[in-house]
């Protein structure tokens, strides 16, 4: 259950992204922020932010991840 509302979170994100007609998307941004908001969804940081470079891609959105800092 933890996991389907980490997956609903990233879902939302995307298409937030998309109906505010974003032609990009920090990825590693959000997935950290996700991540750290569902540590017991099983799902790390880099697992987060391959699902939402998938799904940005999908969406037609172009994934960026800014550098770490």
């Amino acid at each position: 259950m933890l996991a389907l509302t980490l997956a609903v979170e990233i879902a939302d994100a995307v298409a937030a992204a998309k109906k505010q007609r974003q032609s990009s998307f920090d990825v590693k941004s959000k997935a950290r922020e996700l991540a750290k908001a569902h540590p017991n969804a099983g799902a790390s940081v880099g697992d987060v932010t391959d699902i939402l470079e998938q799904e940005s891609l999908a969406a037609g959105i172009v994934p960026v991840s800014e550098p770490d800092l």
